[in-house]
């Protein structure tokens, strides 16, 4: 999972200045082929934490589109994810 988070960070990074509607539907498709991939019975944890590290890393991208944005916290953030819903973490898979 860390390589992967790895080359997500280093993309998100290059769509940072994209529209945040852009932005949400990459992380949206990111997290939907993630959770394709690898949600299967008994793996929900992880699932749960790859996405809040990409909720972490798109709220660092956010804030670092400009300085006013820096003093902004993870309220500030809530209401964008109100707005812009990531997908929740889900088993997809059974074992059946």
């Amino acid at each position: 999972m860390t390589r992967k988070l790895k080359a997500l960070r280093q993309e998100a990074w290059q769509i940072m200045h994209a529209p945040m509607a852009t932005q949400h539907r990459w992380y949206s498709s990111v997290l939907r082929g993630h959770y394709g991939y690898y949600g299967v019975p008994h793996n929900w944890r992880a699932l749960n934490g790859f996405l809040q590290e990409v909720r972490r890393i798109w709220f660092t991208c956010l804030r670092r589109r400009s300085q006013k944005n820096r003093d902004k916290g993870w309220d500030w953030f809530e209401t964008v994810e109100a707005r812009f819903p990531l997908p929740r973490a889900r088993v997809v898979h059974s074992w059946a």
